[in-house]
């Protein structure tokens, strides 16, 4: 096979790691998104529209909130972790592992308090139900403790994509089972909002867990008891990196969770029930192609700092290929079949929902090229322009979405989401290709 293909032994010892890994990430999120959409069908039919929007809009409220306070240091643990590896530095990479876990608890205590607090005055300014502060409250508690983007970072490291797999596989079954207790006791909206909770709690815990085995089988458990000290200088332009990568996502994130809030001011709880399947529809999509891009990174990381820049690019090539491929045969044919499989799956009340489903997962389809196109930008150390990048697709977004909805009704805030992936994708080749012609030329020169 490595000679039909015209593959090396690197290559072909890459590609062999990049199939394995990612046939356990996509069997778990197929799997996942599969169970997440049954219990969001359980949802839907003891909540009916209105009840699933106030959930959608509680929901946004704490993942924005969250959002914002909180940063992920996954991704510069990797790329740093990837350098001090190579360089048989453990010490080092002990240091970027206690001050990962330093940084989860800090953000998520931070976020949760914030969230709790401003419940109130922000259900009252928002004009939501009377009760709604007493969901936010209780909801964010589902914040607290996370420490999964250590756990990934861990675990994507050492290849053990298989872990996060079964835990990601167990939560979810986990949900859909707590879900439909709650569905059968009648328990309502203040149910499912618990359910919420233990998930994000045990979403948060429980992949950290399975990983400090993993750190200790390889010699690194007592990494709690190093000093940072000197962390800054053993990983140059690590605090930057932190930030810009971090920043590029709380923007893209937080302006694509604003909709829901956006939208229960502008329509009535019922469509933003309706959109909240589209957005749900479109994320278990979503999971279709993410195993590409959790699998793809640490290879990225490893390719970039070792100069291999020709073999980067044809890996990030090959990649958006087999997305585009993805895409043809899985996620338009499923379009034209939306409107019956809405209506089997979450009743005859959600048919209204195809047109925004459809829209979405155009959006979703421009997503997925972005999922590949950003972790090559931050394994070249663009992260300031990818940055950019990602400032314009919100300022699109924002400037975009009200008149949509107003002329196109509630399809407008899937239309305002197709803008802006398109403006990110169009962005990011634009840089990647742009920074390899200028890299061309100096050689040449």
């Amino acid at each position: 096979m490595a000679r039909l293909l015209n593959l090396s032994a690197e290559d072909s010892l890459i590609a062999g790691r990049l199939i394995r890994n990612f046939s356990w990430v996509f069997s778990s999120q197929a799997v996942s998104g599969l169970i997440s959409i049954g219990t969001l069908a359980i949802m839907a039919q003891s909540l009916g529209p209105a009840g699933l929007g106030l959930f959608a809009i509680f929901q946004a409220y704490v993942r924005i909130v969250d959002r914002l306070l909180r940063l992920e240091p996954w991704q510069a643990v990797i790329k740093y972790g990837v350098e001090a590896l190579s360089d048989n530095d453990n010490d080092r990479f002990m240091r970027l592992l206690k001050a990962s876990v330093y940084v989860n608890l800090a953000g998520s205590t931070l976020a949760a308090g914030v969230a709790a607090l401003a419940a109130q005055v922000t259900a009252g300014m928002m004009g939501w139900p009377q009760d709604s502060s007493a969901y936010l409250a209780l909801f964010s508690l589902a914040l607290l403790f996370n420490l999964k983007p250590t756990a990934v970072a861990v675990l994507r490291i050492f290849d053990r994509f298989d872990v996060l797999a079964k835990v990601d596989v167990g939560i979810a079954l986990m949900r859909l089972v707590l879900s439909a207790g709650i569905w059968a006791m009648g328990y309502g909206l203040w149910g499912f909002v618990l359910v919420a909770v233990i998930e994000g709690l045990a979403n948060s815990l429980l992949p950290f867990v399975f990983s400090l085995r993993y750190v200790r089988e390889r010699g690194y458990g007592t990494f709690m008891q190093l000093p940072i000290k000197g962390i800054r200088s053993e990983n140059p332009g690590i605090l930057r990196f932190l930030w810009n990568s971090n920043f590029n996502v709380i923007i893209r994130q937080t302006v694509q969770r604003l909709d829901v809030i956006l939208l229960s001011v502008l329509v009535d709880e019922k469509f933003v029930g309706y959109f909240h399947i589209a957005r749900r529809v479109a994320d278990s999509a979503l999971k279709l192609g993410r195993p590409l891009n959790q699998a793809i990174f640490p290879e990225l990381a490893r390719k970039w700092s070792s100069g291999e820049e020709r073999g980067f690019h044809k890996l990030v090539n090959g990649v958006l290929l087999a997305i585009a491929g993805l895409c043809l045969t899985v996620l338009i044919p499923a379009a034209f079949l939306m409107p019956s499989l809405l209506s089997f799956v979450f009743g005859a009340g959600f048919d209204g929902a195809a047109s925004m489903v459809n829209v979405q997962l155009l959006a979703v389809i421009l997503l997925l090229a972005t999922m590949v196109l950003n972790p090559a930008m931050l394994s070249m150390g663009r992260d300031r322009e990818l940055l950019w990048v990602t400032l314009l697709g919100s300022v699109v977004f924002l400037a975009c979405f009200v008149p949509l909805v107003r002329v196109l009704g509630p399809v407008g805030a899937a239309a305002a989401h197709v803008l802006f992936n398109g403006t990110l994708v169009a962005g990011a080749l634009f840089v990647l290709y742009w920074s390899r012609r200028q890299r061309d030329v100096r050689r040449t020169s």
